[in-house]
């Protein structure tokens, strides 16, 4: 998924969003103070777990909470999507 996080130079107000088009990132504005000067900040890898299995899930504590919400792809799967065994 391409979600990138930025920084708004105005009020250092960091999120995440997912970008799927350019001209989406010419869009977009500080959810805190409406600023379009927004700086692409390096974020983490993201993780794709395998539901058939009983893996743990990786420690995200240290990602910011707006990135932290959009992780687990397990979240946006339908219950009779999931494989029987892990519903």
């Amino acid at each position: 998924m391409p979600l990138f996080e930025y920084e708004c130079s105005k009020c250092e107000h960091q999120f995440a969003e997912l970008i799927m088009e350019k001209e989406e990132e010419n869009k977009l504005r500080c959810p805190k103070c409406s600023s379009k000067k927004l700086e692409r900040i390096f974020s983490s890898f993201g993780i794709v777990s395998d539901l058939s299995t009983n893996m743990p899930k990786p420690d995200l504590s240290n990602l910011p909470p707006g990135v932290r919400e959009k992780t687990f792809i397990g979240d946006y799967i339908e219950e009779k999507d999931r494989p029987k065994k892990n519903r």
